[in-house]
């Protein structure tokens, strides 16, 4: 299925972004604490932005009948393969439309590439629609009280070398950068204090046939405060909002200082 509208560029890097999506088993367990838990076993979940598909496959390994929604044609491409018996839809959730499907909603780090208000709201209507009643969406996104409470943003470049040949096939995020045997990734970010948003510029260099290939992409995020994402998912009809920061989370996020939300649809008796 297609229901493409794809602003954030994720296809020039798609495979090496596959090869650094490796914290699948990380998230599991927060997942389980804020949703899993409070589902039936078969409940069907959906996961927008599912990228390489490797929580669908988590999901499915522990008897979940799971969804992967994504902009990006090449990485549903490597989650077919990750997780070779879901049900993938290359899609926008901007323009999603499903009738009420999911008994949960999971999203990471996606809602944040919406960059006005009107479109967070649209967002969650469509997410709020897909759900049935009592259902669970917990997602996380940048939020600008995280990053206001630790000082302004910062510029930033992060740079990443990966051997696939070393011993436990982790990225390592280091301060400079060695070109390595098998790729590099070269992460900059500036932020715009006014306007709270942030342009990530990606390049990475992946050695293919002998030969290394250069890729680059380009995406903005948005800061939303609390106050503003609360009152989006309230007008839209979800309720039992609850807010944490990521890193309360452990090592799933430990360098992912992001805003993680959980919030439910009413029964209709609510």
């Amino acid at each position: 299925m297609s229901l493409v509208k794809n602003d954030a560029n994720h296809e020039p890097i798609a495979s090496v972004f596959n090869l650094l999506s490796s914290d699948a088993e990380l998230v599991i367990p927060v997942l389980e604490e804020l949703m899993l838990k409070h589902l039936s076993k078969r409940a069907h979940i959906l996961d927008i932005g599912c990228s390489n598909g490797k929580i669908v496959q988590q999901l499915q390994i522990r008897g979940y009948q799971t969804t992967g929604l994504d902009v990006s044609e090449e990485l549903l491409r490597f989650a077919r393969t990750n997780a070779p018996e879901g049900e993938f839809i290359l899609g926008d959730i901007r323009n999603f439309k499903s009738p009420p499907t999911y008994d949960a909603v999971y999203s990471k780090n996606v809602f944040s590439f919406f960059l006005n208000l009107d479109e967070l709201t649209t967002v969650f209507q469509n997410v709020y629609a897909a759900m049935h009643d009592n259902a669970l969406f917990v997602f996380s996104m940048a939020s600008a009280d995280i990053t206001s409470h630790d000082g302004e943003p910062q510029d930033s470049d992060r740079f990443n070398v990966k051997d696939l040949g070393s011993h436990d096939g982790e990225p390592q995020f280091l301060e400079g950068y060695t070109v390595n045997e098998k790729f590099v990734y070269i992460e900059r970010s500036k932020y715009n204090p006014e306007e709270r948003i942030r342009k990530i510029e990606v390049t990475t260099f992946e050695l293919i046939n002998g030969i290394w290939k250069r890729s680059d992409s380009t995406v903005l995020e948005k800061d939303y405060f609390l106050s503003e994402i609360k009152s989006a998912l309230e007008n839209v009809g979800f309720i039992e909002i609850n807010d944490y920061n990521s890193k309360d989370f452990g090592d799933a996020y430990k360098t992912d200082d992001r805003l993680c939300v959980v919030c439910r649809k009413p029964s209709l008796s609510q």
